[in-house]
């Protein structure tokens, strides 16, 4: 069987090299950043573009399987005037191209900032409404709302992953027992990255993207049960940061 073919955005942040490095001999990768990537990239095929340019992304899902959209402005004290064009609007281009282009399926990376109003005591649980604590976190909280839609009206399957704290053990920004409880090893984004494109029977569904930590800002229960994800890492193993 020939590898499905993945748009990756976003290429060249963090995650999405961590992922292609991981994942390049599994997949047949198309990588789309604004920036030219500092890693090679084989057989695989980069785009330098701007994921607001709405005709360059009809072409660019031109045969591809699954869309993995991963670029955005990720920071929690972005304005309204970064986000539109960045968040918003190429969000908004890429799943309409997608559903036009019939592609299998868009994994969207949501965020923890969607639900991050809520206090932090509280583990949130799948069904519970978004509650962003910043207009970043409103942004992806649209993302999500658009999925739904796409995955609704147009048929699109949708998987959202809303990421937890990102970071790798050995260069982490990891303070407090609340950056703890969202964790998202690299290890453990590769394996749900792999689940949420290979899963079958999914239509839309809205996961939760974090370790295996002993204390859990994000309820992992569906998550692992319909996506079969089986996170390994435990930030308070790993980091050993005290509880008090």
């Amino acid at each position: 069987m020939n590898p499905l073919k993945v748009l990756l955005t976003g290429a060249c942040g963090r995650i999405g090299k961590t992922f292609f490095q991981a994942a390049k001999h599994r997949y047949d990768f198309v990588l789309a950043d604004r920036h030219q990537p500092d890693f090679a990239i084989g057989d695989h095929r980069f785009i330098r573009l701007d994921m607001a340019d709405k005709d360059e992304l009809a072409t660019l899902v031109e045969g591809i399987d699954v869309v993995v959209h991963l670029a955005g402005i990720p920071f929690a004290d972005s304005s309204f005037e970064e986000l539109l064009p960045n968040n918003i609007l190429a969000t908004t281009y890429l799943l309409e191209a997608a559903a036009r282009a019939r592609c299998k399926r868009v994994v969207f990376a949501s965020s923890a900032q969607a639900i991050e109003g809520y206090p932090v005591d509280r583990q949130i649980t799948p069904g519970m409404p978004v509650m962003p604590a910043n207009l970043y976190g409103v942004s992806k909280c649209y993302g999500e709302a658009l999925c739904a839609f796409y995955s609704a009206k147009r048929g699109l399957s949708t998987i959202v992953l809303r990421v937890g704290a990102f970071e790798f053990p050995d260069d982490h920004d990891l303070r407090t027992r609340r950056d703890l409880s969202a964790w998202l090893s690299p290890r453990d984004a590769v394996q749900l990255l792999q689940r949420a494109i290979e899963v079958e029977g999914v239509q839309h569904l809205v996961a939760h993207a974090i370790s295996n930590n002993r204390f859990k800002r994000l309820d992992l229960s569906e998550t692992t049960q319909v996506l079969g994800y089986q996170p390994v890492d435990d930030a308070f193993r790993e980091f050993g940061l005290p509880l008090h």
